[in-house]
């Protein structure tokens, strides 16, 4: 692993290692709404917003975005921290796991 690479990862704190090739992407966000980097998001009708209880997560919100912004990057695929992201009040990362999994985000816990 390139030095540079390490030093993405330690920095981002989502990001688990480089065995997944880390894509992003930036989507349309519902306005109104500030949310946290590592957040569960699903995407509908082009527009993202953070993963209800019993939806179906697509990606990962790869920064933070406040209240204002209307276009986020989010991680479309990679290997990440379960305990450094973030599911709705009531859910949890792991009932998401698999159906993430299978969009090509990969978890494993913190060493």
């Amino acid at each position: 692993m390139a030095l540079r690479e390490k030093e993405n990862m330690e920095l981002n704190g989502l990001l688990a290692g480089p065995e997944v090739v880390h894509l992003t992407k930036n989507v349309k966000i519902a306005a109104g709404t500030a949310m946290k980097k590592g957040t569960l998001l699903t995407t509908t009708d082009g527009t993202a917003a953070a993963t209800i209880k019993a939806g179906v997560a697509d990606s990962i919100l790869a920064q933070d975005v406040d209240d204002k912004a209307t276009v986020a990057t989010v991680y479309i695929s990679g290997r990440f921290h379960r305990e450094m992201l973030i599911a709705a009040a009531g859910d949890t990362v792991a009932a998401h796991e698999d159906e993430l999994r299978g969009k090509g985000i990969y978890f494993t816990a913190l060493k």
